[in-house]
């Protein structure tokens, strides 16, 4: 089976996504230098609007910042680990829980914050709320901040981690390339137990528990799967049946597949009824 990396390839073949991706800057950067901007943003804002001069906009701008730097280094990772990897209407309906969740959150946190700066400034513990359209203009930036969050999620998990090499070849594919920092790794094919959904990309899971994401979309994957090994039993995932360990009801004529890796994955009802065709 020919494979072909991208330094290979003729000039008008390379892809220029692999080029763009290898000049993202880590997340340790995105994270810092988005912090940092914030901090400036808010300190401009409240010595503007604030009669407090620049060191009392600064350390109102701290209170601010400080609570919202560990909400979006947990929130990335919940979104990263637990989010981005599920179908898109699961992933909608999850942003739907968390943003919320977010603002309130990190309002919870800036009154702690402010009640601590008021201490250390003032030398007197004292509790406030906002009211009004304060507090709708709070809750409100918490919603933006959980946004530009996620969109910074998505952009890092899409331009980072997805393989950076095209697959050229002809028939069901046998194995391929994917970048590891530096490194070209081959993937066998049947090295894969199970293969999820990510928008315009799959994320595959290996027999060794390792992940990454490649460029194809699931449809586009499977297209190029041995049919007689891989199954579509979801919406959005493909399993491997060399893996497959046993399947049991999981009712309302859904199935439960217990994979050799471990994994747990459910079968729809569609999905479930292409694998009893299987029984021979």
């Amino acid at each position: 089976m020919p494979l072909r990396s991208a330094e290979d390839a003729e000039p008008s073949d390379r892809p220029t996504a692999k080029r763009a991706g290898d000049r993202l800057p880590s997340v340790a950067a995105v994270y810092a230098m988005g912090i940092a901007l914030l901090l400036a943003l808010y300190t401009i804002v409240f010595a503007v609007t604030l009669d407090a001069g620049w060191p009392g906009a600064l350390s109102t701008a701290i209170a601010n910042v400080v609570p919202l730097a560990g909400l979006a280094a947990g929130f990335y990772l919940i979104l990263h680990s637990a989010v981005l990897p599920r179908s898109v209407i699961a992933q909608g309906t999850w942003h739907i829980v968390l943003a919320p969740v977010f603002a309130l959150s990190w309002y919870a946190l800036v009154l702690v914050s402010l009640m601590l700066l008021r201490a250390i400034e003032r030398g007197e513990m004292a509790f406030g709320t906002f009211s009004g359209v304060a507090l709708v203009w709070q809750l409100f930036q918490g919603v933006v901040l959980y946004a530009l969050v996620a969109a910074c999620a998505y952009a890092l998990r899409g331009g980072r981690q997805s393989a950076a090499v095209q697959i050229v070849a002809s028939g069901p594919m046998q194995r391929y390339l994917t970048r590891q920092g530096d490194e070209l790794v081959p993937i066998a094919v049947g090295d894969i137990v199970t293969i999820t959904g990510a928008q315009d990309y799959a994320e595959v899971t290996t027999i060794a528990q390792r992940r990454h994401l490649v460029r194809l979309s699931l449809g586009e994957f499977e297209q190029r799967l041995p049919a007689d090994e891989f199954l579509r039993i979801h919406r959005s995932v493909i399993v491997n049946l060399r893996h497959l360990d046993r399947a049991e009801p999981a009712g309302s004529g859904r199935m439960t597949l217990h994979l050799s890796n471990g994994q747990s994955v459910e079968a729809s009802r569609t999905g479930a009824r292409a694998l009893r065709d299987r029984v021979i």
